[in-house]
């Protein structure tokens, strides 16, 4: 088994289905996604049991998706309930359908056995959908395998010279090591620098004016969802031991859903707690992330054509792949565990 399967994966943001059905590869398999007359969220098999066309390719019917190829109609569950011209519908006519729920302005699907299905293990992202957080959201595809991706993420140094536009402040930062730790199947890296420039983004987010306290503190949970609680404050006003007064604060979130083994679906957000109504600081953080993980899924694809050309080659590790090396055991047992 490639892929961890009896997981909650995000399978789009919620507003981004709406009335045309969306194909998906999820872990491998083929999705497609519509929502019923009710606005209720389902997950088939992207395959016509009759010929095997995508049933993305057809539309919704009422609360069915209807093949283009000879207007067969599933319905949520997967049922075959029509085949135009004739009343009776052959055994095996069903496809598979999915466990979906819509939660944290997302629509997540479980590829695994239905049966372990439970809503309670979707990651709490609440900040994702909640009035007191105004939250900005993108997708990108990328054309690399996940881990790539959560590696990216959970190494801070890379900041100081991939993002030199948007998120890097002092290149004196690259020189603070995080502080790594695992707590069961939870990996943390935290970083705080002190008394430096802001870095771009912030520095017109927040108008400051000298110097910062920075904090980047990071949360991986299984297989592959990641937020980082990242803000500055004005220097020496008391950031550290938890005073934010004078500074601003963003959850950035990252719902990161594999395709295939060579291909992710990227979901990012960046949700604050200041300035809620204020449109040009939406603007604002909706180019920034997109040009800064556009820059990672840039780099993150180059990476993985190098290592598709030349598989043999060893790469070694470094004190900064601390907290990668974590989450890669920690899949790595888990694929394991499902395997048995």
């Amino acid at each position: 088994m490639t892929f961890l399967k009896n997981f909650w994966y995000a399978a789009c943001w919620a507003g981004d289905l709406g009335d045309e059905p969306v194909a998906r590869s999820i872990v491998g398999d083929e999705v497609v996604l519509f929502r019923t007359q009710d606005g209720a969220a389902k997950a088939l098999a992207d395959r016509c049991s009759h010929r095997a066309l995508p049933l993305s390719m057809g539309r919704v019917v009422g609360d069915a998706i209807q093949c283009a190829y000879h207007g067969l109609e599933f319905d949520g569950a997967g049922a075959c309930v029509c085949i135009p011209g004739q009343s009776r519908i052959p055994p095996g006519a069903a496809v598979r359908a999915y466990p979906v729920i819509e939660k944290w302005n997302t629509v997540w699907i479980w590829p695994g056995d239905p049966a372990l299905a439970d809503e309670a293990d979707i990651p709490d992202v609440f900040w994702l959908d909640d009035p007191e957080w105004t939250p900005v959201m993108g997708y990108l595809h990328m054309n690399a395998n996940y881990q790539l991706l959560v590696d990216n993420l959970l190494d801070f140094t890379h900041v100081s010279y991939l993002h030199t536009r948007t998120i890097a402040g002092d290149p004196a930062e690259a020189l603070v090591l995080p502080e790594t730790e695992r707590a069961d199947n939870e990996v943390r890296v935290n970083r705080w620098m002190l008394d430096i420039p802001p870095p771009p983004m912030f520095a017109a987010a927040g108008g400051f004016t000298g110097n910062v306290d920075r904090w980047q503190l990071v949360t991986w949970t299984p297989p592959s969802t990641v937020w980082l609680d990242i803000g500055c404050a004005e220097a020496g006003s008391g950031a550290p031991e938890g005073r934010r007064e004078k500074g601003i604060s963003m959850w950035s979130t990252h719902l990161i859903t594999p395709a295939t083994e060579t291909s992710t679906h990227y979901h990012w957000c960046y949700a604050r707690n200041y300035k809620l109504d204020d449109a040009a600081t939406s603007k604002l953080l909706k180019e920034g992330g997109h040009l800064t993980f556009s820059e990672d899924v840039d780099v993150l694809e180059i990476q993985q054509k190098a290592m598709l050309a030349m598989p043999e080659a060893k790469s070694v590790d470094i004190n900064i792949d601390n907290g990668p090396l974590q989450s890669r055991r920690i899949v790595a047992d888990l694929i394991e565990m499902e395997s048995v």
